[in-house]
């Protein structure tokens, strides 16, 4: 697990070698099996996670329905910024689709390591701007298209997920049915 997060930190060119390997020792990084919870509904939430391998799945059950919220994949932080600093319980589950490898961190601590890694809080800092700006992106072009399109964007923006992630969690990201996808993927092969 060590080997995975070396790496991770070691393309960031504002990191030097020794802090590299201060870093590796003070982050924890925990593996998950397949379908594992991380957070349920109804319990506190103050940890979050950055995903170095796997796919996990953030989630409601709305009317016995479970309704998918996100999808995360390699390089992408989970962060629940409702709960954080109010000890709110989370409204959603994050489940694990693939065995995964993380990055486990309590916010409360990030403070006092980013003090004493200043390149570190710069780093974060900038992949949480750029994945709030994807977030908005991604929102926007979700209430804007048909369910045809959100398909279509996801082939184009996230394709790896197709291959990943079973289609009745692709259809519930999407809004629709599996039934819906279906007849979608289909009319979409017959028009190729």
């Amino acid at each position: 697990m060590k080997v995975i997060l070396k790496q991770f930190l070691s393309q960031f060119k504002e990191l030097k070698k020794d802090q590299v390997q201060e870093l590796l020792q003070l982050m924890t990084t925990l593996e998950f099996k397949k379908n594992e919870n991380l957070v349920k509904e109804g319990q506190p939430c103050n940890l979050c996670y950055f995903v170095l391998k796997g796919c996990l799945r953030q989630y409601i059950i709305q009317d016995g329905v479970e309704k998918t919220i996100s999808i995360y994949t390699e390089n992408q932080a989970v962060n629940y910024y409702t709960n954080q600093g109010v000890q709110n319980k989370s409204d959603s589950f994050l489940t694990c689709i693939e065995d995964s490898i993380l990055i486990v961190g309590k916010p409360e601590n990030d403070t006092e390591l980013f003090l004493k890694y200043p390149e570190l809080a710069e780093i974060t800092r900038k992949m949480i701007e750029a994945d709030f700006g994807k977030t908005q992106n991604t929102l926007a072009k979700f209430i804007t298209s048909t369910p045809e399109q959100r398909y279509l964007n996801l082939i184009d923006e996230r394709p790896e997920i197709l291959q990943r992630v079973p289609q009745h969690i692709i259809a519930s990201y999407l809004g629709m049915t599996p039934e819906s996808l279906s007849r979608i993927r289909k009319r979409l092969i017959k028009n190729q």
